[in-house]
């Protein structure tokens, strides 16, 4: 029996129409759920971002005359919780990406970074980027003596992020004897590029913005080849040897050279 044309085309057409809307049904249910999985998957790579650093100040001593070095493990740039000079735990408030500008929206001028370097120390897979480095800064004041805290960013734009924050240490003056070193291990989280480093500068009593340095300031904390350590790679080359000797070894050689002799021969 021959189906005929005028019967079909409903049928077509409603089929299609009950695909259409099972099609939507099934967008709309899985919506929140790829919502929920985005936010998900951008807050891990946010706390993919892990750092340790060894801080110190080279030229302070403590008193039984050793330097005292505060050994983190930062995910990212948390713990946001830092040691005063007495010892006492003082939880800051948490920092949060920012561009170039609003960064600079506090400045005070009782406050200035007299100065920063930094020291490329690993590269693993010898690409030209680093995976470890040390910062090193000196900060000013107007003030007798004032204690502040430090958060380094970074960025590849003109939004920076938080990725290391300092324990909270006293300055004097323009003594350039308090100069503090972060030695950084960037563990993952740092795709291989060109960085810059902005260094914000905290009052520990009011927790507002001091003093701001970046790669527009000072070139050494612009054009950074860095890279995390989970981007370095060292290719693997596997050799095989073989050795041979004594009696088997000659009797080998010989019986290989007597079948290349028939192969060619014959």
């Amino acid at each position: 029996m021959k189906t005929s044309k005028n019967t079909f085309l409903p049928a077509t057409a409603s089929f299609v129409a009950s695909a259409l809307a099972i099609i939507f049904f099934l967008g709309f249910v899985a919506s929140p759920t790829l919502a929920k999985d985005t936010t998900s998957q951008a807050n891990t790579t946010l706390q993919d971002v892990i750092v340790k650093g060894t801080e110190y100040q080279p030229n302070m001593l403590q008193a039984d005359g050793s330097h005292l070095k505060v050994k983190k493990h930062l995910k990212a740039a948390k713990p946001l919780v830092a040691k005063s000079t007495n010892g006492a735990q003082l939880t800051l408030s948490e920092k949060i990406p920012l561009s170039r500008e609003s960064a600079r929206n506090n400045d005070d001028i009782d406050f200035w970074i007299y100065d920063s370097f930094v020291t490329f120390t690993a590269d693993i897979d010898y690409d030209g980027y680093y995976s470890s480095f040390t910062l090193e800064f000196d900060v000013d004041t107007v003030y007798t003596s004032a204690p502040i805290y430090a958060v380094i960013y970074t960025s590849t734009s003109d939004v920076f992020t938080p990725f290391y924050t300092t324990d909270i240490y006293d300055i004097y003056g323009d003594n350039t004897q308090d100069a503090i070193i972060i030695e950084n291990d960037l563990v993952t989280g740092f795709p291989s590029n060109d960085y810059e480093l902005m260094i914000m500068i905290y009052d520990a009593d009011t927790d507002e913005v001091v003093a701001v340095a970046d790669g527009t300031d000072d070139a050494d904390l612009a054009y950074l080849s860095l890279e995390s350590e989970d981007y370095e790679y060292v290719e693997s080359v596997e050799i095989v040897v073989v050795e041979h000797g004594g009696v088997f070894g000659i009797w080998l050689i010989a019986g290989l050279g007597f079948i290349t002799y028939r192969r060619f021969n014959v």
